[in-house]
């Protein structure tokens, strides 16, 4: 079977000591796909998501051209994925998603008030089931 591409969750960013990576996360029928959009370096940048005029070309590419889209993608197999941990927004923190596997462990955020961290848990659960919580 072909992979193919089952949904798109956008606006999710990993933070490092000096710099911010944007990532929407892509979901295939064999992995999810940490499609790398940019990334921002100067604190007066960090408001900005840096991924937005890429995302509006997503929907035209086909999953080949989306799993290389960038060399700082970051492919994660099913079968890699011990656990998935999503956070919901809060006064004082933003969303997120932590995916703990054989690899390492991978933190993404989102600052989108519009968010559905529901809908999100709905779609993770449909595919890794016991390995998906809700904090």
């Amino acid at each position: 079977m072909d992979e193919v591409v089952l949904d798109i969750i956008p606006k999710f960013f990993q933070v490092g000591f000096y710099k911010k990576e944007y990532y929407d996360v892509v979901i295939t029928n064999r992995r999810l796909v940490l499609l790398w959009l940019g990334e921002s370096f100067k604190t007066w940048m960090l408001r900005a998501d840096a991924g937005q005029n890429k995302r509006d070309d997503l929907a035209l590419l086909d999953t080949e051209k989306i799993i290389n889209y960038s060399e700082n993608n970051i492919l994660i197999d099913y079968k890699d994925i011990k656990t998935i941990e999503l956070g919901k927004r809060t006064i004082l923190k933003n969303a997120s998603i932590i995916m703990n596997t054989k690899d390492g462990e991978y933190k993404l955020y989102t600052d989108d008030r519009k968010i559905d961290m529901d809908q999100i848990f709905s779609i993770f659960n449909d595919i890794f089931q016991a390995k998906v919580s809700f904090q």
